[in-house]
């Protein structure tokens, strides 16, 4: 798999300032833009090397020309030992499995992953060149757009987080007949410094035509990471 959305960056903030944003604290907790939440805040400073975040994946697809819907989890592996500055992804099970080593431990590289595979599919769906969907997606998350700060519960507790809402086909009137109801995909990314790996949930919806429902929505979210048990203290 090629992985070109790795290279979707540009000038880079200092990576104090964006930890600083996600935190809420001091003069730079200003809301920080999108290509610093995916590409260059520091997401994975607090996971222990060696551990594994895991999101469950729903895909909801009501289109028979579309790949059918299902459930499953994407997992990935922070740090590994002889890579410490690297994860691994290994994406579902069965027949669908892709497992990508040597991912950037630099912002959250399973949105890198996802995007990837939203490339593949539109490309063998729609046809045209995978180059005009990345680059699509490339312009949207390079946009300097700030996130709008929100709630979310995660493990039961109430924290602190960002939200961005992406359209990257929406403005491509050119191509809106070709892109069918793809036109009017949108990305809802959430993210908070509480959670491992920063990023909450990777929604995507691609409406009816007309707007009535969506044909697909997928949503990767992230699952309260387990805790180890105190010595002398059973599992739950």
């Amino acid at each position: 798999m090629s992985l070109s959305f790795s290279r979707l960056r540009a000038a880079p903030v200092a990576a104090s300032l964006v930890a600083l944003a996600l935190s809420g604290t001091g003069a730079a907790a200003a809301a920080p833009a999108i290509v610093d939440l995916v590409f260059y805040a520091p997401h994975f400073a607090k996971v222990e090397n060696g551990s594994t975040i895991t999101y469950h994946f729903v895909r909801r697809a009501e289109d028979p020309k579309l790949e059918p819907s299902f459930e499953d989890e994407v997992k990935v592996k922070v740090g590994p030992e002889g890579a410490e500055n690297s994860v691994i992804i290994n994406a579902f099970t069965g027949a669908r499995a892709l497992s990508m080593p040597n991912m950037s431990k630099t912002g959250n590289p399973v949105i890198v992953a996802l995007m990837e595979q939203d490339v593949t599919e539109m490309h063998k769906l729609l046809g045209g060149s995978p180059f005009y969907f990345r680059n699509r997606m490339r312009q949207a998350m390079s946009g300097e757009t700030p996130a709008e700060p929100i709630k979310l519960e995660y493990d039961g507790k109430i924290v602190d987080g960002w939200k961005v809402t992406l359209k990257p086909f929406g403005d491509d009137l050119k191509n809106r007949g070709k892109l069918g109801e793809f036109a009017e995909r949108t990305y809802e990314l959430t993210f908070s410094e509480a959670v491992p790996g920063g990023l909450y949930t990777l929604k995507t919806v691609t409406p009816k035509a007309g707007g009535a429902g969506a044909i697909l929505v997928e949503e990767l979210t992230v699952k309260a990471q387990p805790v180890a048990a105190a010595s002398g203290e059973a599992p739950k």
